[in-house]
């Protein structure tokens, strides 16, 4: 769907962001965040939400937790109307949804008596997203036809409270507090002393709609010493009503097969994003630690020469994702499309090899049973290769045991350069705080040398420390063999080389285990 710029100089555009997940970002919103030149976001906000801006945005941490002091909120506001005085395209980013608790009609006040432009575009808000992804219904027929907001911010035992809590006691339906975690005994004993029955189901739910999520589930009367005991605390949202009894049928999130379990990638920046997605869909926590740099050759020379004569090759054989996209991007750049291959036979690696080529329109004549280079090259040992030239486009890594398998069958193997796979720069490198605290259960591998430069950015020995105490994910042979090369044992390898087969290992690795 095409959408034109949005985006107006001036003006303040106060967005909210949902309760956790940014998959629940509305489109508005993110088309705001890309258009945007300097964004104020909340404390309370996956930080992935920052990757809609574009380069040069302005990205400034401007939330604060437990509703910050006044003085503070003055702060922001008027910082709002100064950027936008500037003639600045300014975001507002705030948790849940503006609106609802979340000071956002403070902020809106200000930018109107100052006379500034804004606009509000609303979010999910935890009251109906952390109960959604607990397995609780707001509303439900034959349990509760009405659903009530309030803040637990304030002392319930306190005659000058602003919430009326023996009123709300007698409100059929559900009720919903915020902000109550540091209150949850005083509110439920308000309720049951304003004539809420004790043996009302209650819960309580911490960090609703991340793949930390916690959710307790008690009467309320229970309710307190239930979540003391298991330690919840901020951000944690309490639900109470008959339409928590729903819940251990209702809940979905909290039982998919990763749920819970923190998982570290260790793929490039660039090919995280569709194994990060997969996995998060079925409820992993994940953390990247890029190993590999994937970026154009620094001389064309050599890959220009090979693709001027593409169609002149008996076999092309692609033995990555990359090297397709880098082969097609640079072809198109030089004005040509799939029909430069001719009559060249097409071989692919692995399932995801040969979906890229198809996308590109190119039908691989060769894809093995068995998704490695190993595969590939047994599976050229049923075609003639005699004095066969063969194109075989990769990464800056030198020949490998392909390329020999081939010439030694008599193919005329030209390799070149179609990107360049560099280490990063062990000095520049921020590990991941759940790697080295210790709150890891795996480390994913997708190559061999992704297995060393994850010991070059960590040191040998801390990194084979770091692994011995968590399961290691190999995406295929020959970097399991990388693995085991170092002693260690492979937790979980797929039998198809494949982003979706790893995935899929995982689960049936951790399904059921908690």
């Amino acid at each position: 769907m095409e959408h034109p710029p949005e985006a107006v100089e001036g003006r303040v555009y106060i967005v909210g962001a949902g309760p956790g997940d940014p998959g629940l970002l509305t489109l508005k919103g993110a088309r705001l965040l890309a258009e945007a030149d300097i964004v104020l976001y909340d404390d309370l906000i996956d930080r992935r939400l920052l990757e809609h801006t574009r380069p040069g945005c302005d990205l400034v941490a401007a939330g604060h937790r437990g509703g910050g002091s006044g003085r503070r909120q003055e702060e922001l506001s008027r910082r709002l109307v100064a950027e936008a005085r500037a003639g600045r395209r300014v975001v507002r980013l705030k948790g849940g949804d503006p609106y609802i608790f979340g000071r956002g009609g403070e902020e809106a006040l200000a930018l109107a008596e100052a006379g500034v432009s804004f606009e509000v575009v609303c979010g999910v808000t935890a009251a109906s997203g952390a109960p959604t992804y607990a397995g609780i219904p707001l509303t439900h027929r034959g349990l509760a036809a009405a659903a009530v907001l309030v803040t637990g911010h304030e002392d319930p035992s306190k005659p000058e409270s602003g919430v009326d809590w023996p009123r709300l006691a007698q409100v059929p339906g559900t009720l919903v507090v915020f902000m109550g975690s540091r209150k949850v005994g005083a509110i439920c004993e308000a309720l049951t002393a304003g004539g809420r029955a004790p043996e009302t189901p209650a819960a309580a739910i911490q960090w609703g709609t991340w793949p930390r999520q916690k959710t307790v589930t008690a009467t309320l009367e229970s309710l307190a010493g239930q979540v003391e005991s298991v330690g919840l605390a901020s951000p944690t949202l309490i639900v109470v009503g008959e339409v928590v009894g729903l819940q251990e049928k209702l809940s979905w999130f909290e039982s998919r097969p990763l749920f819970g379990r923190r998982i570290l990638i260790t793929r490039s920046r660039e090919q995280a994003g569709p194994l990060r997605l997969m996995l998060e869909s079925e409820g992993a926590e994940v953390h990247l630690l890029p190993l590999l740099e994937i970026g154009p050759p620094d001389d064309w020379t050599a890959l220009d020469g090979a693709l001027s004569r593409l169609a002149g090759f008996a076999w092309v054989v692609f033995t990555s994702p990359n090297s397709v996209e880098f082969v097609h991007d640079r072809l198109r750049q030089l004005g040509r499309d799939s029909r430069a291959y001719g009559r060249a036979r097409v071989a692919a690696v692995g399932l995801s090899t040969g979906q890229l080529l198809r996308e590109r329109g190119i039908e691989p004549d060769l894809v093995p049973e068995v998704h490695s280079a190993a595969g590939l090259a047994a599976a050229f040992e049923a075609v003639d290769l005699t004095e066969a030239e063969v194109l075989l486009p990769a990464s800056s890594i030198g020949r490998t045991e392909l390329d020999e398998s081939l010439a030694r069958r008599g193919a005329l193997v030209m390799r070149v350069t179609a990107y360049e796979n560099r280490p990063p720069d062990p000095a520049s490198v921020e590990l991941p705080e759940a790697l080295t605290g210790g709150r890891l259960d795996c480390a994913v591998f997708a190559s061999p040398s992704s297995v060393r430069n994850f010991l070059a950015v960590t040191g040998r020995e801390a990194g084979l420390e770091h692994l011995r105490r968590l399961d290691v994910a190999a995406i295929g042979p020959t970097t399991a063999r990388a693995v085991a090369d170092l002693g260690l044992p492979v937790a979980v390898q797929p039998g198809q080389s494949s982003v979706p087969a790893l995935v899929r290992a995982l689960c049936e690795h951790y399904g059921g285990r908690r």
